[in-house]
């Protein structure tokens, strides 16, 4: 299955001024994302997934449509800080 793929971070002002302040003490092994499968009728799904890096959250996201029985028509992957 080939679709495309958009990847997107975005964060608060306020998010942006704790983490100058603050040191993340989050494992970099994994980070979550947020994936919206959009199929052929414009319909969005919205999942979540757990994963290294945005290849592997796209990968996980396309495989998650599989299953469910969804064809995509394109995924939109935003960064969950």
């Amino acid at each position: 299955m080939t679709s495309s793929v958009n990847i997107s971070f975005s964060f608060s002002p306020v998010m942006a001024a704790d983490k100058v302040n603050k040191k993340d003490y989050r494992s970099s092994a994994s980070n979550n994302y947020s994936a919206d499968l959009v199929d052929l009728d414009n319909e969005v799904i919205t999942i979540e997934i757990e994963a290294i890096n945005e290849e592997s959250a796209s990968e996980k996201a396309e495989s998650i449509a599989f299953e469910m029985g969804i064809q995509v028509s394109y995924i939109n992957i935003y960064k969950i800080f």
